[in-house]
C-alpha cells in the first residue's frame, strides 16, 4: 500500500468547489473506497471547512456536509497532547496558521503526505512530506 495521504482544508475545498486540483481528490477517495489508498484529515482541517462552509452556505447546509462527510472513507484524527504540542512547536518556529501546523502534526504522527495547494506549506515542506495540487 502507498503511503497515506492526509486532506487539508485546501484540498476538500477545491474538492467540493470543483476547483483546480479537485479531480485528484476524487481519485484518491475513489481509491480509498476500493482500499487501495488511506486518507486522514485532522479534525482541527475539518473544522476549518466546516466555518468556511457555514460561511458561504449557512449553517444548515454546513451541518449537511458534515454529515455526509463523515460517511467519505477519511479517518478524521483527534489531536492527541503528542499532536497538539508538535503543532505548537511547529507554529514557533514556522510563519503559517495553526490550523496548517495541525495538518503538518498530524501528518507526522501518521507517517502521511499532505496534499495540498496551500503556499505556506512551502516552509514545512522540509520536515513533511507534500504531494501539491
Amino acid at each position: 500500500m502507498k503511503k497515506p495521504k492526509l486532506l487539508d482544508a485546501f484540498a476538500i475545498l477545491r474538492w467540493t468547489q470543483k476547483e483546480k486540483g479537485w479531480k485528484r481528490v476524487r481519485e484518491l477517495l475513489e481509491l480509498a473506497q476500493k482500499g487501495r489508498e488511506i486518507l486522514f484529515m485532522s479534525q482541527i482541517n475539518l473544522c476549518e471547512v466546516y466555518y468556511k462552509t457555514i460561511q458561504i452556505l449557512g449553517r444548515e447546509e454546513a451541518g449537511k456536509f458534515l454529515d455526509a462527510f463523515h460517511l467519505l472513507p477519511i479517518t478524521v484524527v483527534h489531536p492527541t497532547d503528542e499532536i497538539i504540542w508538535r503543532a505548537a512547536e511547529i507554529k514557533a518556529e514556522h510563519p503559517m496558521s495553526l490550523a496548517d501546523c495541525f495538518a503538518a502534526s498530524t501528518a507526522l504522527e501518521k507517517e502521511a503526505t499532505i496534499l495540498t495547494g496551500h503556499p505556506d506549506f512551502k516552509k514545512v515542506e522540509h520536515i513533511v512530506p507534500i504531494e501539491w495540487m
